[in-house]
């Protein structure tokens, strides 16, 4: 498990701020995120016991069907998740991935040209299909463990660490319709407050906040 870590500001004020909001409705509703682009950091080397996926894609952090809604604060300055993190059975992780370096069995003689029995009336060899074994082309399936991709735990808190944020991948939403199409959240160092984007993900509850950094929401080419 990761040890603890420390963020450059103490969140506690920020996170009940945030919940708040939520709580209340008091926000401006994004759209529903995909996926979290995540830097390297000194707190979460490369390791040989990386999954295959954290070693080809490092720390990305792909929601797939477990998309969470996402809105901005009032001021437009924060990113809020206005829901928690969780499965069907209420677990909190993430959805498993197809493994990146899974390759289908190849295929058989007798999967390509059929097998060669002896005809019941005629007695003569003939060929007929050979069914292929669907589990020969089901790629296998990781989980992407939160564990493994945080860097620790906040400190005295059950969440976990995710920093420094680089930008997030978003359906938008528009009048409670959600556009074909995908924006950004690009996320940057915030020299005020000297604090870089983070991820925090409560292990226990679900519960999901972005703290510190700044945030600009970017819209498709072409999009006005």
């Amino acid at each position: 498990m990761p040890k603890e870590a420390t963020l450059t500001n103490t969140p506690a004020d920020i996170l009940k701020y945030q919940n708040d909001l939520v709580r209340t409705g008091n926000y401006h509703p994004l759209g529903r995120m995909r996926i979290i682009s995540i830097a390297p950091n000194a707190g979460c080397p490369d390791l040989p016991t990386w999954d295959p996926i954290m070693k080809k894609w490092g720390r990305l952090i792909q929601l797939r069907d477990r998309v969470l809604p996402i809105a901005q604060s009032p001021d437009r300055s924060m990113i809020l998740v206005t829901a928690p993190l969780s499965d069907s059975q209420g677990r909190v992780r993430l959805p498993d991935l197809p493994d990146p370096t899974w390759v289908a069995a190849p295929w058989t003689e007798e999967e390509v040209h059929g097998k060669q029995i002896a005809d019941p009336k005629t007695g003569k060899l003939i060929s007929v299909p050979v069914e292929r074994p669907i589990e020969k082309d089901t790629p296998r399936f990781i989980e992407q463990k939160l564990s493994d991709r945080a860097e620790g735990y906040l400190e005295n808190t059950d969440f976990y660490v995710f920093s420094p944020v680089l930008s997030i991948a978003f359906q938008p939403e528009h009048n409670q319709e959600m556009l074909g199409t995908f924006w950004a959240v690009n996320c940057s160092y915030n020299p005020a407050d000297r604090t870089h984007p983070a991820l925090l993900i409560n292990a226990k509850t679900g519960e999901t906040h972005f703290f510190g950094g700044l945030y600009d929401v970017v819209r498709a080419a072409g999009e006005q």
